[in-house]
C-alpha cells in the first residue's frame, strides 16, 4: 500500500464528482469493502459505529476511541472524531447531518439496519441507497487495484503449482485443499479468497462443491476453483485435471468448454455487453450438445470482494467497461459423471480483453 494513499483520495475524489451530479451532500461509508477502498483500511467495527463521511468539502471518519490511533496509522483521514461508550455515536452523526443541513444523503447498502434505523430516526433528511456510485467507480479498477490483483493471481497459480505434485491417486478432497492453503502462505498469500473448491469424480458436476474425505481415482475429473488475497484483492481461478487420462466424453467436455472459455475471451471488444459475452459462450457450448449442463452464469466482477460489478449475466446490456475485472468461466456439469470449469481473471484495456493468468489451460493430466 502506498504510503501517500493518493489511490485512495483520488477515489474519494472521483465520489465527489459524481455526488455533484445526482446533489448529494453527504455520502456515509461503514467498515466493509467500501470502507477499505476509500480509506486504505481493511477493518471491522462489529456493533460499533464507525462512518466515514464524505461531503463536498471534507472527510472524516467517527468511529469509537479504540479506534482512533489505528485510523491514524492506517488511513489517510486526518480527520478522525471519537466516541466514548458514554456517548451516544448516532446522535453525533445524525447531529452533524443537521447541522450541516444534509438534504441528500447516500448510504452505503452494507450499513446494517441496528445503525440505519438510530441513525436517522425523525431524520429530516432524504436517504438514497449509494451503491449505484460505488460500483460504478469501483468497476473501473486504478493502476493500484490491478497491480494487487495481478500479485494475488500470480501468487495463487504458483500454489497451485507446488499443490500439484500432491495430488495423487487416494488422496481425498480434503487433503488438496489443506495442501493448497499451505502452499498460499508458503508464496505470500494473505488469507484464501474464499472456500477453495477441490471437487473429483461425480463431485465435480456440482458447481459449488464443499471438499470432503473422498478419495481422488484414476481418470477422474479433479476442478480446483481457488483463491487468495493480496493486499486486500482477491484472485479467483479455475482449472480442471485429470489422474492419469480422461475418459473419452470427460476428454470431448473438456474441449469444448476451453473452446468456449477461449475464443469468448479473444471475441470481446468495446461494442460487446456483458451479457454478450455471456451469450458467446453459451452458444458455443449448446451447439455441441451441452448447452443444458451450463448452469451458471459466464462470470463476475472481482477486487476487494470476490463477487462484485460487473456480473456476465444474460440481462446485463452494460458495454464492457475500460479497466474492468472479471471472471470467464464455462461450466458443464454431467449429474453423476463429473464436470469441466475452466476459469480465468480478464481485464478490459483498450478494447481488448486480456487475461492476468499464465496457468495453461490445455488438457492437463497427473
Amino acid at each position: 500500500m502506498s504510503g501517500t494513499y493518493a489511490f485512495q483520495k483520488n477515489r474519494v475524489e472521483k465520489l465527489r464528482e459524481l455526488m455533484s451530479e445526482s446533489k448529494i451532500d453527504a455520502f456515509l461509508v461503514p467498515t466493509g469493502p467500501n470502507f477499505f477502498y476509500f480509506t486504505g483500511f481493511d477493518t471491522e467495527s462489529h456493533e460499533r459505529l464507525t462512518l466515514m463521511f464524505i461531503t463536498p468539502d471534507e472527510q472524516f471518519i467517527l468511529a469509537p476511541k479504540l479506534m482512533e490511533e489505528q485510523l491514524h496509522l492506517h488511513s489517510w483521514v486526518e480527520d478522525v472524531r471519537p466516541w466514548t461508550d458514554d456517548q451516544n455515536p448516532h446522535r453525533m452523526a445524525r447531529d452533524y447531518l443537521e447541522s450541516s443541513k444534509a438534504s441528500m444523503v447516500a448510504i452505503d447498502g452494507t450499513l446494517p439496519y441496528f445503525h440505519y434505523a438510530p441513525l436517522f430516526h425523525n431524520s429530516s433528511s432524504k436517504e438514497i441507497l449509494g451503491d449505484a456510485f460505488t460500483s460504478t467507480l469501483r468497476m473501473a479498477k486504478d493502476r493500484e487495484e490491478m497491480d494487487n490483483i495481478s500479485a494475488a493471481i500470480r501468487k495463487s497459480e504458483e500454489a497451485l503449482k507446488l499443490t500439484i505434485n500432491f495430488i495423487a491417486e487416494g488422496v481425498t478432497e480434503k487433503e488438496v485443499a489443506a495442501m493448497l492453503h499451505d502452499n498460499f502462505k508458503k508464496k505470500g498469500i494473505e488469507t484464501p479468497a474464499f472456500e477453495t473448491i477441490v471437487a473429483a469424480g461425480e463431485n465435480s458436476s456440482v458447481p459449488h462443491h464443499d471438499p470432503t474425505d473422498r478419495k481422488i481415482a484414476r481418470y477422474e475429473p479433479i476442478i480446483i476453483d481457488f483463491g487468495g488475497r493480496y493486499h486486500g484483492y482477491a484472485s479467483d481461478t479455475t482449472r480442471t485435471f485429470f489422474i492419469d487420462k480422461a475418459k473419452p466424453e470427460m476428454e470431448e467436455v473438456y474441449e469444448i468448454d476451453r473452446e468456449a472459455q477461449e475464443n469468448t475471451l479473444e471475441a470481446l471488444n468495446p461494442e460487446t455487453t456483458y451479457a454478450g459475452a455471456d451469450r458467446i459462450a453459451r452458444e458455443i457450448i449448446s451447439r455441441k450438445g451441452y448447452g443444458n449442463n451450463f448452469i451458471h452464469r459466464l462470470g463476475h466482477g472481482l477486487g476487494i470482494s470476490v463477487h462484485e460489478d460487473p456480473y456476465l449475466v444474460p440481462d446485463n446490456s452494460q458495454l464492457m467497461k475500460e479497466n474492468s475485472v472479471f471472471t470467464i468461466e464455462p461450466g458443464i456439469y454431467l449429474p453423476g459423471k463429473g464436470g469441466v470449469r475452466i476459469e480465468d481473471t480478464v481485464y478490459f484495456q483498450n478494447g481488448k480483453c486480456r487475461s492476468f493468468n499464465i496457468f495453461p489451460k490445455s488438457i492437463s493430466y497427473i
